[in-house]
């Protein structure tokens, strides 16, 4: 009988039911952080300190903020739950976008108020910090009626962009929250800083803007968001150039604001890694590090080998259901990767020895390798598809939409250059690392972190199911961690 998980989706928190396996998404409503604190000696000691983005209620139901539902959907999903939602959010009118107001805009501009339309909560990235200003005015020029609340750090903060919203657009009921309290009659549009106190009520608004992703995480900012509860409203946040958040950051930012629903940001340099748990075979007989242990767990690893030709082969044909499978993202449909409709797929190997197993599944596809006279090369008339090897990776780099990593190992040189970071290529959306975190045994396990952090290193974007593994040589984070970061 397939396992199945009911979600019933309510403004504020959500809440699970049904198989819900807590080990495979306590990296997404679980984090650590460090605290510092003065002992009675005057020394400074440092604690860790876990917190819980969930609870259980008296049905017995897991709930967890509702922004972190996406997350969680996909988590499950690809460890093969079935997901039912329900979404019981109702809004009021004044909630509502202006039709009118979708039907006169083209463009940008139109793609960015339908990112709206269905996402009552998003993080919006922008290319620079004086674009938050403009999409303020937007959003308030298509929620004509609703009563908006900017909540920013600083009173600086909250009357320079009330200044820059009045300068470009006068006829907007744009003020600053007063010193000695709250507005009786409230206007449009609200600019107000720090923690919210009392007189201010979840009923009096209907949409909260975050202006800055990076202070909306801090402790005593995010506490105080809980008094919008379960009323009601929808809540923006915008991500500025150069946000830089830990995992943990991560999480709360989900928490409070949901996922990514649009970004205005140049993707030249847009890489995601996506992680997937590869599948079980027997414990290596060889268990050192060298030639015979690469080439049992690797190279001639046949259900390995079938595994991430079965991946390649997925985004060749564009086997929709098998990408959302392996947790691909969409965006309107397609593929969230660059040129998703003509996708450039290659797998990198270690060996032409690892590339030629590869291409006995992929008669179609290419080989490319650096041997002498260059006779590990093959190419059919028409390949489908390409095979490189990580030598000539780094000697020519990588040109690739979707890139499957089969060569495991230690580290990332061959991605010096690589995908989705040419400067002459057109990129709207990230390029796509497929990496698998192998844990056949303990030189394999702390290889996948090693390739992890090399990607950390880099600032990609990574993600994927997580698996529990035996610690590794220098770190006790699990991997089912460490690959969500």
């Amino acid at each position: 009988m397939a396992k199945r998980v009911e979600i019933e989706i309510y403004h504020g928190a959500s809440k699970l039911s049904g198989f819900v396996d807590y080990r495979m998404i306590k990296d997404l409503i679980e984090y650590t952080t460090k605290k510092f604190s003065h002992s009675d000696k005057g020394k400074i000691q440092e604690h860790v300190e876990d917190n819980a983005l969930w609870d259980v209620n008296y049905e017995g139901k897991l709930v967890v903020p509702t922004g972190l539902i996406p997350i969680l959907s996909d988590r499950l999903r690809q460890t093969g739950v079935k997901v039912t939602r329900t979404d019981y959010r109702r809004f009021l009118k004044k909630q509502k976008m202006s039709k009118s107001v979708m039907k006169k805009t083209l463009g940008d501009e139109k793609d960015f108020l339908q990112s709206l339309w269905g996402n009552p909560l998003g993080q919006i990235e922008v290319g620079r910090p004086g674009e938050v200003v403009q999409y303020i005015e937007k959003i308030a020029r298509v929620f004509p009626r609703a009563n908006i609340l900017v909540r920013t750090i600083t009173n600086q903060e909250a009357r320079r962009m009330r200044n820059e919203l009045k300068s470009e657009a006068p006829e907007l009921d744009a003020r600053v929250k007063p010193s000695g309290g709250w507005y009786v009659n409230r206007p449009h549009i609200l600019f107000t800083r720090g923690v919210l106190m009392g007189g201010c009520f979840n009923k009096d608004w209907d949409i909260i803007l975050l202006p800055d992703a990076a202070k909306v995480v801090k402790d005593s900012f995010r506490e105080s968001m809980g008094i919008f509860g379960v009323h009601p409203y929808r809540c923006y946040s915008f991500v500025l150039p150069g946000t830089s958040l830990s995992s943990p950051e991560r999480l709360i930012l989900e928490a409070i604001a949901g996922q990514t629903i649009f970004s205005n940001v140049p993707r030249e340099t847009a890489v995601e890694v996506l992680w997937l748990k590869p599948p079980s075979y027997p414990t290596p007989v060889v268990n050192k590090r060298g030639l015979a242990w690469k080439q049992e767990n690797y190279w001639r690893n046949d259900r390995r080998n079938d595994y991430i030709a079965g991946i390649a082969r997925a985004f060749q044909t564009d086997n929709r259901k098998k990408l959302k499978k392996y947790g691909v993202s969409f965006y309107q449909g397609k593929p969230h990767i660059t040129n998703p409709d003509y996708s450039k797929i290659v797998i990198l190997v270690e060996s032409t020895e690892a590339g030629r197993e590869l291409q006995k599944r992929l008669t179609a596809w290419e080989l490319r390798s650096v041997v002498k006279g260059d006779v590990g090369n093959t190419k059919p008339t028409h390949p489908e598809g390409q095979i490189i090897t990580a030598t000539k990776a780094e000697k020519d780099g990588i040109d690739a939409d979707v890139l499957v990593n089969a060569a495991g190992g230690q580290g990332i040189g061959a991605f010096r250059s690589t995908i989705a970071e040419s400067a002459t290529r057109s990129v709207q959306a990230p390029g796509l690392i497929i990496d698998l975190a192998d844990e056949f045994d303990k030189i394999a396990v702390e290889d996948t972190r090693s390739r992890c952090r090399g990607y950390e290193k880099r600032g990609w974007k990574q993600s994927g199911p997580g698996l529990s593994s035996s610690p590794g040589k220098t770190t006790k984070v699990p991997v089912a961690q460490e690959v969500s970061t």
